[in-house]
């Protein structure tokens, strides 16, 4: 019996331990839990934020088209846009601007060449198919949907395209394009170009062409690249 006591004590010691070490590696495990919970609300936080520092932001769905245009115009401020500004007088006018700004890597004047969010919210999106059913869809997300693209297609073009010579030698756009209202919609144009003195090639260089009031603009910047 007296050789048992030990032995008995022995083995509690060692099952204390291994509980000890258990709760060691429970506290981490928790702790680790807590910090990955931590971390996935900050980066949730951050994205909201993102979110509502985006023009027209709708917390709420249910308003009214013309409430999403106010808070969308509120959003991106300036006075109403009446024209296009710093457009050009026709389609093959604008591609010659923006053949010399991509040789250029002119980014100030390929964005001026393009739609503002303002122009957008007062002469293109009340007029197009999104307003009501079955395609109604608030003009922060059809907002979202030209403008990503167009960015990253800019970047795209410039890094491709930029600093070398750039000859446009045709553009092909629709013979009959798309009308919205006051809007005239040219989308799909293709472009024969060369460039850095290579051979000619033809693709899409830019996005749809938007025709309002006599002046041309880029909808946007997606492209082949």
């Amino acid at each position: 019996m007296r050789h048992r006591i030990p032995l008995l004590l022995a083995c509690l010691i060692a099952t204390l331990g291994a509980c000890a070490s258990m709760a060691d590696d429970g506290g981490r495990a928790a702790a680790d839990s807590l910090a990955v919970h931590r971390a996935d609300s900050v980066a949730r936080a951050r994205q909201d934020s993102i979110n509502r520092a985006q023009p027209g932001y709708v917390v709420d769905s249910v308003f009214p088209t013309a409430e999403e245009i106010r808070r969308f115009a509120a959003a991106v401020g300036g006075r109403p846009a009446i024209a296009l500004s710093n457009g050009a007088a026709s389609v093959d006018a604008l591609v010659r601007r923006f053949a010399a700004a991509v040789e250029a890597r002119d980014t100030v004047q390929l964005q001026r060449m393009a739609l503002s969010p303002r122009e957008f919210i007062d002469l293109v999106y009340p007029a197009s198919p999104y307003v009501a059913p079955p395609y109604r869809q608030s003009p922060a997300l059809t907002w979202s949907q030209i403008q990503l693209p167009s960015a990253s297609g800019l970047r795209r073009l410039v890094d491709r395209l930029g600093g070398t010579a750039l000859r446009v030698e045709r553009v092909a756009c629709p013979a009959t394009p798309e009308r919205q209202g006051p809007n005239s919609l040219y989308a799909g144009c293709l472009v024969t170009f060369a460039s850095g003195g290579g051979p000619a090639q033809r693709g899409r260089l830019f996005g749809t062409i938007i025709a309002h009031g006599g002046q041309f603009k880029f909808v946007s910047y997606a492209n082949m690249f």
